[in-house]
C-alpha cells in the first residue's frame, strides 16, 4: 500500500491558522459593505459557523492537494524513468549514457539536487550537465583502499552522508571534498560487476520521494541498472576504443611505409591521433641540430602569430621536463603545474610523452585541451604508441637522408676518382735498357697515393711516389695538391733534395696542420745507371740485387708538410743489370 507524504500537525496547524485568519477577515470586509462599519462579534460569530463544521473536511482537502501533488510528480518520475529505461536497455556509448542519466536526473529532482561523480584512473571525476553538451569539471585523487571499496560494494540505496562519513574514515575526504560545498545529505555508490563506476549526492529535494517504500525501491533498482548498464558501457567503448586504435595504427603504419617524408608522415600522426583523442591544440616537438632547444616540426591549432613560443631551450616547459625524464605527463590543471609553459592561454589541460630513439630522447608529442582533466591514462598508453611511430619514422627519414647523401658523396667521389686517375700517369716513358711497370688500386673510391714517372730531357727519368695521411676525400685532395706542386717546383732542374725541401715548405704553407706527405723523389741517369733520391719519411723503397742482396734507400729526411725550413740530404746508389727496384706505399 502506498504511504503518501502526510502533513504533519504543526505545519498543518499554520495552514489552518492561515485559512481561518482569511474567512474572518473575509467576514469583516463584508460587514463594513453592509453596514459601513466593522462588527468584529458578528464576524467572529460567522467564522465559527462555517470552520466548526468543515474543520475535519479542510484537513482532508489540504491532504488531497498534497495528494495530487505528488502524484503529479510520480507521474513526471515514471515517464522520465521510462525515457530513461530505454536509454539504457539501447545504448552502448558511455559518454551519451551519462548524458541521458544527468537528464533523467536533472528533470525528475532538479539539477541542484543531485550531484554526479565518476571512477577512472585514481580519481572522481566532478559531472557538470548543462543544456547544451556534458562537461568535465574537477577531479578528485583518490585511491581506492579495502574499506572505502567495501562502502561501494554495498547494496544500493540511499545512504546518510553522516553515517558514511562516520562508518568509513577512509572515504571521509572524499565525502569532505563536496560536502562542504552543498548541504548533501544521501549517498548513493555505483558499483558494477567488476569494479567501481562512481557515486551520486542528494540534497534533501530527494527525501519525498523516499518516504514513499516502492519509489524508493524503483530509484535503487534503477541506479542500480544504471551502474551496469555505464560498466558495460565503458568496457564496450574500451573494446571499440582498442579496436579503432588498431586499425589507425595500421594506417599510420602505411602511411610510414608509403613515404619518406619526415613531415608529411608526423602531420599524419597527429591528423590520424584526432580520431581516437579530442584536443584543441597539438605539435611534435623535436631537438635541433645544436642540442639545446626544441623546435616544432608539426602542429595545429596554436595562433600562427606565436609559432615562436613552440621553439623552447630544453629547461623550458613540460617538453623539456620530458625528455630529460623520458617518461610521459599528463596535467590536469595546468595552472598549478610549475614546468607548464604557456603557448595558448585557453589551455587548461596537456598530455605529453617523450620521442625516443635507441634509448634517447630526440623530441617530444604535445596535446593540450581547453578542458580540465581531459586526459587519461589511456590517452598516455595510445600517445606512447604513437610516439614510438614518429620515432620510426624520423628514424626512417634520417636513415633516408643519410642514403642520399652517401649516394651524393658516391657520385662526387666517382667524378673525382676519374680526375685522380687522369691526374697520375697511365703508362712510363720508355727508355732503352730500363723496363718500368706500374699498378695502383686505391682501398676506396679515391684514396691518397701519388706516383709520377716523367722524363728529363733524353738522358734523364724522374720517379716519384708518395702517401698522403687519412684515406677517401680529404686524402685524394690533399694528394691532388701534393701532386699539383710536385709538378709546379719541376720547371728547373735542381738537386731531388732541393726539390723536397721546396715541396715541404708548399705544403706547409697550403694544408692545415696535422697533416702531412711521405714522399721519395728520385732521378735515374741510364748511361751511368746512377740512381739519385730522397726519401720524406716514406716506405723506403727496396733494391733487390742480382747477387741477391738486399737495400733499403731510406736516406732524406721527415715527412713533408709538417714542419717548415727542414733540411733533406739525397744520396746515390748505382743500377746494374738485373737489379730490381720496388717502390711502394703502405696502403
Amino acid at each position: 500500500m502506498h504511504q503518501f507524504p502526510r502533513l504533519n500537525k504543526p505545519l498543518l496547524m499554520l495552514v489552518k491558522i492561515a485559512i481561518y485568519t482569511l474567512i474572518y477577515y473575509g467576514f469583516i470586509g463584508l460587514t463594513m459593505l453592509l453596514f459601513r462599519e466593522p462588527y468584529p462579534t458578528l464576524a467572529f460569530l460567522l467564522s465559527l459557523s462555517i470552520i466548526v463544521p468543515n474543520r475535519g473536511k479542510l484537513t482532508d482537502m489540504l491532504q488531497r492537494w498534497i495528494d495530487r501533488n505528488f502524484y503529479r510528480r510520480l507521474y513526471r518520475l515514471k515517464q522520465a524513468a521510462l525515457l530513461f529505461n530505454q536509454d539504457l536497455n539501447a545504448l552502448l556509448e558511455f559518454d551519451l549514457l551519462v548524458e541521458r542519466f544527468t537528464c533523467f536526473l536533472s528533470r525528475t529532482f532538479s539539477r541542484s539536487a543531485y550531484q554526479l561523480f565518476l571512477y577512472r584512473d585514481n580519481y572522481f571525476l566532478v559531472v557538470e550537465p548543462n543544456e547544451h553538451q556534458l562537461k568535465q569539471g574537477a577531479t578528485i585523487p583518490f585511491e581506492l583502499d579495502d574499506s572505502s571499496l567495501a562502502v561501494f560494494k554495498k547494496p544500493a540505496r540511499f545512504y546518510a552522508v553522516e553515517d558514511i562519513r562516520g562508518s568509513c574514515p577512509s572515504i571521509r575526504s572524499l565525502l569532505e571534498a563536496t560536502y562542504s560545498l552543498n548541504s548533501y545529505l544521501y549517498f548513493v555508490p555505483l558499483h558494477g560487476a567488476t569494479g567501481v563506476v562512481g557515486f551520486l549526492l542528494f540534497t534533501e529535494a530527494i527525501k519525498p520521494y523516499l518516504n514513499t517504500p516502492e519509489v524508493r525501491d524503483y530509484l535503487t533498482l534503477l541506479l542500480k541498472k544504471t551502474a551496469d548498464v555505464l560498466e558495460n558501457a565503458r568496457i564496450h567503448t574500451e573494446i571499440k576504443r582498442k579496436s579503432l586504435e588498431t586499425n589507425l595504427l595500421l594506417e599510420v603504419v602505411k602511411n610510414i611505409s608509403s613515404t619518406l617524408s619526415l613531415e608529411g608522415v608526423l602531420q599524419s600522426i597527429i591528423d590520424n591521433l584526432s580520431h581516437l583523442v579530442s584536443f584543441d591544440a597539438a605539435a611534435i616537438l623535436l631537438i635541433d641540430e645544436d642540442g639545446k632547444k626544441l623546435r616544432q616540426v608539426v602542429s595545429t591549432g596554436y595562433d600562427e602569430n606565436k609559432q615562436n613560443l613552440l621553439s623552447l631551450k630544453l629547461d623550458q616547459g613540460i617538453s623539456g621536463w620530458v625528455i630529460e625524464n623520458k617518461r610521459g605527463s599528463v596535467i590536469a590543471d595546468v595552472e598549478k603545474d610549475p614546468h607548464y609553459y604557456s603557448a595558448r592561454p585557453q589551455t587548461r589541460s596537456q598530455i605529453t610523452v617523450p620521442i625516443i630513439i635507441l634509448d634517447k630522447a630526440i623530441g617530444a608529442l604535445v596535446l593540450e585541451s581547453n578542458e580540465l582533466s581531459h586526459f587519461t591514462k589511456a590517452n598516455m598508453e595510445l600517445l606512447t604508441i604513437f610516439s614510438g611511430l614518429a620515432a620510426i619514422s624520423i628514424r626512417n627519414a634520417q636513415l633516408y637522408e643519410d642514403s642520399l647523401r652517401k649516394q651524393r658523396l658516391e657520385s662526387e667521389l666517382l667524378v673525382a676518382s676519374k680526375v685522380q686517375q687522369r691526374l697520375l700517369p697511365r703508362r712510363a716513358p720508355t727508355i732503352a735498357g730500363i723496363e718500368i711497370e706500374i699498378l695502383n688500386i686505391s682501398s676506396q673510391i679515391v684514396g691518397g697515393d701519388l706516383y709520377d714517372v716523367f722524363c728529363f730531357g733524353k738522358d734523364r727519368q724522374g720517379i716519384a711516389i708518395g702517401d698522403v695521411s687519412g684515406k677517401g676525400a680529404p686524402a685524394a685532395l690533399l694528394m691532388a695538391v701534393t701532386y699539383a706542386g710536385f709538378k709546379s717546383l719541376l720547371k728547373e732542374i735542381d738537386p731531388v733534395s732541393t726539390v723536397v725541401a721546396r715541396l715541404n715548405n708548399f705544403m706547409v704553407e697550403t694544408t692545415t696542420s696535422g697533416y702531412y706527405v711521405t714522399f721519395f723523389y728520385g732521378i735515374l741517369t741510364p748511361r751511368g745507371r746512377k740512381f739519385t733520391y730522397c726519401n720524406a719519411g716514406h716506405n723506403p723503397p727496396i733494391l733487390f740485387r742480382e747477387n741477391g742482396t738486399v737495400e733499403y734507400l731510406s736516406e732524406g729526411g721527415t715527412v713533408v708538410g709538417f714542419l717548415a725550413d727542414r733540411t733533406y740530404t739525397q744520396a746515390t746508389v748505382s743500377l746494374d743489370s738485373g737489379d730490381y727496384l720496388c717502390l711502394y706505399t703502405d696502403g
